[in-house]
Parts: structure tokens; C-alpha cells; sequence
């Protein structure tokens, strides 16, 4: 106890309180008729005959209303390593090059390339060029190694998530950024079937 006082100064004592779930029906406006209800975990879609109110409390504003007419569409969308997903192209793109690059320096060496006269002098022009070559092999080592390596990773990624059970319930509202309910696969794809029915058209 001593020690979490010590590291906010000031605070003699603290109770942590956690807000209650707002109840949906408290949140609906007069005359305003619900359609239909689905409970998310966390979470609730409540529909009404008017708007579509979404609610998830880790959320800045935790109650959301919007229009009927402005939701576009409702989906399921995988969010697990979402935030690595957008690296994969250009991890694709440098594993190809880097392949590329690395097999074609380990195959051509600058020995074979240039010729070096046997004259007087020509062992230093030899020199540099076998220092050229262990160089050049190196490179084409740890951009072989390197390309493999960040393949591998790509291919985690993807996987990763594509077996990810975390998804988030989506309203889409045209060209309006989307309303996210993040919640696991199954109670996700339930609640849609259950909202398919309050939007009937």
C-alpha cells in the first residue's frame, strides 16, 4: 500500500469505482421504438426504427447514435494484427528484391568478370578484386538470409491474422469513418444474423 501511494504523490487514499453498462433502453429517445437488441462482450447494437445506437466501453465516447439512413453496412471484421498487416506488402516486395539481389551477387564474381594482366603492379589491382569478391558474397549472404527471414515474419503475420479470433463489429457509414464494437468471432457473427433481420431491405 505504501508503495502504490509513494508512486502517485499526493493521493492519501483511492477507491476505483467502474462505471455501470449504460442500460439501451435508457439511451432511446422519446417515441423512439427499439427493433431489435443484441448484447456484445463487451457491449451492446441496440436498432431502432429511427438510428442505430452502438455502445463498447473502452471507447472515448462510449455511446454512439447514428441515423438509420446513414449506415451503409453492418459487418464482421478480423482486427488481430491488424496493426502489422499493412507492413506486409512492402515486406513482400523487399523479400523478393532481396532474394533477387543476394542470389545474383553469391552467383557473379568480380574475379571472373575482370581479367588480371600478369604484369608488374597487377597484384594489387588482384587484391582489391578478392576483396571485392568476399564483400560482395557477404552481402549477398545477409540479403538472402535477411529476405528469408522477413518472408517468414510476412507469412506469421498473415496467418496470424487469418486463425485471430478477434473481430470487431463494424458499422459502415458511407464516406464517415466506421463505428467499431470490437468482440470475439462467435458473439459477432451471432449479432449479425440477429441485425440482418432488423434491416430487412
Amino acid at each position: 500500500m505504501a508503495s502504490e501511494r509513494l508512486s502517485d504523490p499526493g493521493v492519501v487514499d483511492r477507491i476505483d469505482v467502474r462505471p455501470s453498462d449504460p442500460d439501451p433502453s435508457d439511451r432511446l429517445l422519446a417515441g423512439e421504438t427499439p427493433v431489435e437488441t443484441v448484447a456484445l462482450s463487451p457491449g451492446w447494437i441496440v436498432v431502432t426504427d429511427r438510428a442505430v445506437l452502438s455502445y463498447h466501453p473502452d471507447r472515448d465516447l462510449a455511446v454512439r447514435r447514428t441515423p438509420r439512413s446513414n449506415v451503409t453496412s453492418i459487418t464482421v471484421r478480423r482486427t488481430g494484427g491488424r496493426a502489422f498487416l499493412g507492413y506486409v506488402p512492402g515486406a513482400i516486395l523487399y523479400t523478393l528484391a532481396a532474394l533477387a539481389g543476394g542470389v545474383l551477387l553469391l552467383a557473379v564474381s568480380p574475379t571472373s568478370l575482370l581479367v588480371v594482366p600478369d604484369a608488374p603492379g597487377a597484384g594489387g589491382i588482384e587484391t582489391i578484386l578478392k576483396t571485392l569478391e568476399w564483400a560482395s558474397r557477404l552481402l549477398g549472404t545477409v540479403l538472402v538470409f535477411s529476405g528469408i527471414l522477413i518472408g517468414l515474419a510476412a507469412v506469421v503475420v498473415v496467418g496470424y491474422w487469418l486463425s485471430s479470433r478477434e473481430v470487431a463489429l463494424v458499422l459502415e457509414r458511407g464516406a464517415a469513418d466506421p463505428i467499431e464494437c470490437p468482440t470475439d468471432r462467435h458473439t459477432g457473427q451471432r449479432a449479425l444474423r440477429a441485425l440482418r433481420d432488423a434491416f430487412p431491405d
